[in-house]
């Protein structure tokens, strides 16, 4: 049962001193899922004046978890470094982040409402930094450590026999109402780029009309949300202009690129954390579907790190360093 009193917690105390694990959120979407997803609840904290992040604590598994995010008139692209900066100065014991959030799948790679899961690919880390203007990367970030690799690996076997089974961790949302209607995919939502029949359709973005059997599947209430593991492009500002983003499909798309976000950037690769994003939205998309996928996005994106944490090994994250503890190299 959740604490109805804030905890006062402050820079090395014991309560904090029992949170070894950031989650890591920026939309208020993220945050509910979030919270629902925690096994017991141990309410908010009243924290230090100074420290801009906003915390929820609680059990996930046998880890202790700080769930971390910023007002919604702070941030911008640099939003999760100083988010990372002040989880782990409020919580000096926090070894790893999982930073959770929205992207805009690479068409005919992913659909919307499915998973991507940042990991190094072809001598890259899981998270790049993209320069539009420049047409280069610049920075990269988001290199998950061996202990998360080892767990992403078990998952991956697991997905492969039995599929990712998102709807277990989804009891709690589906009995609240009002999260049940915004939270996860039902028929009522569209994919721009699949037919009710669950043909897939291409004009839109490539400008030729296509119906592929090859592709076909069943319809999107059917469907179960698959995980995708690759690359993941940060850049500072979506864009629709077509030039710029087949040039980072370029670029990248040889390079596994199945992703493009907006909060990572200024954090640098050996910041040991694991980004997640679920798929609200296709890069160049002309359709507004985001606002409508971004609750089911998130929920299946925070079911994942459920499932992430569920086999984490508490005993192999009690021996990792802290990241406080890496000094200024980890940001």
């Amino acid at each position: 049962m959740a604490n109805s009193t804030p905890l006062k917690v402050s820079c090395g105390d014991q309560n904090c001193s029992k949170y070894t694990i950031g989650w890591i959120c920026v939309l208020e979407k993220q945050q509910t899922a979030a919270i629902m997803m925690l096994d017991e609840s141990y309410g908010d904290v009243d924290k230090q004046s100074n420290d801009p992040n906003t915390y929820h604590l609680g059990r996930v598994g046998q880890h202790n978890v700080v769930i971390a995010w910023l007002p919604q008139d702070q941030g911008g692209s640099n939003t999760a470094a100083i988010i990372a900066v002040w989880i782990t100065t409020t919580f000096p014991e926090i070894k790893l982040c999982l930073f959770l959030g929205l992207g805009c799948g690479i068409p005919h790679k992913v659909r919307l409402g499915d998973v991507v899961v940042g990991m190094p690919y072809d001598g890259l880390p899981g998270v790049v930094e993209w320069q539009a203007d420049e047409n280069k990367t610049t920075a990269e970030m988001g290199h998950p450590p061996r202990i998360l690799l080892s767990a992403l690996t078990k998952i991956q076997s697991d997905h492969e026999i039995y599929g990712f089974n998102a709807r277990k961790y989804l009891a709690k949302i589906k009995e609240n109402e009002r999260l049940a209607q915004t939270s996860v995919v039902s028929d009522v939502l569209q994919d721009p780029l699949f037919s009710e029949d669950g043909f897939e359709m291409t004009r839109e973005i490539y400008g030729k009309p296509k119906r592929d059997k090859l592709s076909q599947n069943s319809k999107l209430k059917q469907r179960e949300t698959e995980v995708h593991y690759g690359l993941i492009a940060s850049i500072s500002c979506l864009s629709k202009d077509k030039d710029a983003n087949e040039s980072l499909k370029s670029v990248l798309g040889s390079r596994h690129l199945l992703c493009v976000e907006t909060e990572m950037s200024g954090l640098v690769t050996n910041f040991p954390c694991l980004v997640i994003r679920g798929i609200c939205d296709y890069l160049g998309e002309s359709h507004d579907t985001r606002q409508d996928w971004q609750g089911p996005a998130a929920t299946v994106a925070a079911a994942y790190a459920k499932e992430v944490l569920t086999i984490l090994p508490v005993a192999d994250v009690a021996h990792l360093p802290t990241i406080q503890s890496m000094g200024p190299s980890a940001f």
